[in-house]
């Protein structure tokens, strides 16, 4: 297997796993020896890897374009989206009559989406919200251009309750007045999951409950991860953290591998975890000094200088 190869099957796995069409768009821009797409972080080195294509590697991409675009290869994430726009009530409202924030990790998959859904709800202005110049609205057909600032300020004014947005541009997005997540697609960073649920649970949301869908494709390494994840997240998160910054592609070739690779995270964590306590166990007990109840409240500088004090 080529350098480039291995590469394209990463990528190709990634995106098809987020969309059909992020999958197609990214085979045509790969038999074109061009970056698969702006979430790249050196898109310059990743054009210099795929130069070396050869004619093997560009059928099979080939074979994934065409097999996309057949007639009869509908996403079945874009029913499931219209689904609880549209049909499916939480509190006598559908999600669309909540306000609904869309999230992929990729730009093609986003505008497909936002494309898609204002073909399918007439009507109805769908904003996209990505990187710079490639923000926008739909309104049915039709798409312009549109910053970002602009689109924050319609959705504070409940002038679009519809967003599409993609994860590197959603740092600082806050929507509270949306009252529902879909993530299309699950990035393989679980911080990143809490910084989406974060664009909309926060301060000033108006529902008790937010409600969040999760789509994956069946049988992909997609699922593999949102299982394990799954589990996990459900463990109690203690002040080290539950669960790794990222996970690394080489942990997810089994369920079996990437459930091993959490637990021994999750091990180490409990030994730092451990020798925390051990230091401290005497000095902090969080039921018999609580802070609303006491007469005297550390500042900065005394809890920093009380953690410095040697071991």
């Amino acid at each position: 297997e080529t350098r480039a190869a291995g590469f394209m099957k990463t990528q190709i796995l990634q995106r098809l796993s987020s969309s059909f069409a992020s999958g197609r768009a990214t085979a045509e821009r790969m038999l074109q020896r061009e970056s698969p797409g702006d979430e790249e972080e050196n898109p310059k080195a990743v054009e210099a890897m795929l130069s070396t294509l050869n004619d093997k590697e560009a059928v099979h991409l080939r074979t994934i374009i065409e097999e996309l675009s057949r007639p009869e290869a509908r996403d079945p994430k874009l029913a499931a989206v219209r689904y609880f726009l549209t049909e499916h009530r939480t509190e006598s409202k559908t999600w669309l009559e909540h306000g609904c924030i869309i999230f992929s990790q990729y730009y093609d998959t986003a505008y497909w989406v936002g494309a898609s859904l204002a073909k399918a709800i007439p009507g109805e202005p769908v904003a996209v919200y990505a990187g710079l110049g490639k923000s926008g609205l739909f309104r049915d057909l039709d798409f312009a251009a549109v910053e970002r600032e602009e689109i924050k300020a319609a959705v504070k004014q409940r002038r679009i309750r519809l967003v599409v947005a993609t994860d590197a541009a959603c740092e600082g997005l806050n929507l509270q007045t949306l009252g529902t997540l879909i993530n299309i697609d699950l990035p393989w960073n679980p911080s990143r999951l809490e910084q989406r649920l974060g664009r909309i649970k926060r301060f000033g949301q108006a529902r008790r409950t937010v409600d969040m869908l999760n789509l994956v494709y069946q049988g992909t390494r997609d699922e593999q991860v949102y299982r394990v994840l799954s589990r996990r997240l459900k463990d109690k998160y203690d002040i080290f953290g539950g669960l790794p910054d990222t996970i690394e592609d080489d942990w997810i070739e089994s369920e079996e591998k990437l459930a091993a690779m959490m637990d021994q995270y999750k091990h180490l964590r409990q030994k730092a975890r451990d020798a925390f306590e051990l230091r401290y166990r005497e000095t902090i007990d969080p039921e018999k000094n609580r802070w609303e109840r006491c007469a005297r409240v550390l500042s900065r500088r005394d809890v920093e200088d009380r953690l410095s004090e040697p071991w």
